[in-house]
């Protein structure tokens, strides 16, 4: 209480309405777990019941019985997974050619590159479709994963990182015998982890929730990504087949718990690159 009393009218607003800000996120996740837990017949019950009065875990029971969930939350980790660790080697190696060499036409390289962030990812699905089914390659991991190999995003987040460090540490590997691959490997990299942990949380989630384009590229059930399957899984809910939308609920809560706990060991290194990213801005 005394520090309350203490703390400056400026800080008490400002803690105010971070604490508002994050109820409004917590909250909607706190009703999705609340509903997994309810039976069938109280799941759309009025008024709603934070608490539920039978809790249960026969929804997440008939969410693994009814369905190939397993299947499905290994899909999207090859893929989620597969995608993110492709990112970071390709990525990074592009940055590093990008921020610590020269070679004719880099600038123009670079900013042809940069020029397709301003492309809608939308505009390419069609293309895709086309060119994978041509090679028959739909409906399969390589048709996931090859698109999302390397981005525009990714090479400029690890450009901005990397410029800054001082090129007296190239110098210096140099002259201890070090070559270009292993300074990167050996001494870049380990300097740049807050920047892969940006990179690798943000294109990870991306990868997990993404839904339209494994939604074109897959078409038999054994090859849906989670997000694909709680989709249809959400259809039949809501003509109260399979369980019902507590089922749905369920699923809902076990997709989000992959990406939670990505953040929480990833987390430490995320505000450290963040904060690095904004000084060096």
């Amino acid at each position: 209480m005394n520090r309350l009393r203490k703390m400056p009218m400026k800080n008490f607003w400002t803690y105010f309405i971070l604490v508002l800000l994050g109820s409004t996120m917590i909250v909607p996740f706190i009703a999705m777990v609340s509903q997994s837990l309810k039976p069938g017949s109280q799941v759309l019950e009025y008024p709603f019941r934070w608490i539920p009065e039978n809790p249960s875990m026969e929804n997440y029971r008939m969410l693994f019985k009814q369905n190939p969930i397993m299947r499905w939350t290994l899909n999207s980790f090859i893929v989620a997974g597969g995608s993110t660790i492709l990112q970071l080697i390709t990525c990074s190696l592009a940055a590093y050619a990008f921020s610590r060499t020269s070679f004719p036409g880099k600038d123009i390289l670079f900013w042809m590159m940069m020029s397709m962030l301003i492309i809608p990812s939308q505009t390419t699905l069609v293309p895709l479709f086309l060119l994978f089914s041509k090679l028959n390659l739909t409906n399969t991991y390589t048709a996931l994963l090859l698109p999302t190999a390397s981005s525009a995003f990714g090479i400029f987040l690890l450009k901005q990182f990397m410029e800054p460090i001082p090129k007296d540490y190239d110098e210096a590997a140099s002259l201890d015998g070090c070559t270009r691959f292993q300074f990167y490997s050996k001494i870049l990299l380990p300097m740049c982890k807050p920047a892969l942990a940006v990179l690798a949380t943000f294109n990870f989630v991306t990868q997990w929730n993404d839904f339209l384009y494994p939604l074109i590229m897959t078409q038999t059930r054994d090859m849906f990504t989670l997000q694909i399957g709680l989709s249809a899984l959400q259809a039949s809910g809501s003509r109260g087949e399979m369980g019902g939308m507590g089922v749905v609920m369920a699923g809902a809560v076990w997709g989000f718990i992959p990406t939670f706990i990505l953040f929480l060991l990833l987390q430490k290194y995320l505000v450290e690159g963040v904060s690095s990213a904004g000084i060096k801005g």
